[in-house]
């Protein structure tokens, strides 16, 4: 099956045509059996288009996969190293911060829906990360 943009030299209506082949579109255009939805001229023209070719392989999606993954990777390695883990005390570790109850610092860990919410009505800036963060240590 392939698929043109047609154009119709009349009225300029842009309108689809699907066919077998290309050889079927000749064929159905040469005895006037392609009409405008639109005036019902025969006088259609293929139109500019884009083909629709199916690739051996998806490499550059999959480069694009390996270069998120890594760039998580390394995200988590930068968090891990240099953010203090708070665990399940992450909500009430950032509202002492936001509060001056203890010295500001990067920290993470966990917090629900509800708690995270809740960071954010007090303007408190939270930021979700693309990976888990429970420790097992």
């Amino acid at each position: 099956m392939i698929i043109f943009n047609l154009k119709c030299n009349n009225c300029e209506y842009s309108f689809e045509g699907w066919f077998d082949t290309s050889n079927e579109y000749l064929r159905q255009k040469k005895k006037n059996l392609i009409n405008c939805p639109s005036c019902n001229s025969s006088s259609i023209e293929k139109g500019l288009m884009t083909p629709n070719l199916n690739k051996k392989s998806n490499s550059k999606i999959n480069k694009k996969k390996k270069s998120v993954a890594s760039n998580i990777s390394k995200l988590r390695k930068i968090i891990e190293k240099d953010f203090d883990y708070v665990g399940d005390k992450f909500t009430e570790e950032a509202k002492r911060m936001k509060y001056g109850e203890t010295q500001e610092r990067s920290i993470y860990g966990e917090a629900t829906l509800d708690q995270t919410k809740e960071l954010i009505e007090e303007e408190i800036d939270v930021l979700p990360l693309p990976f888990s963060t429970k420790k097992t240590n």
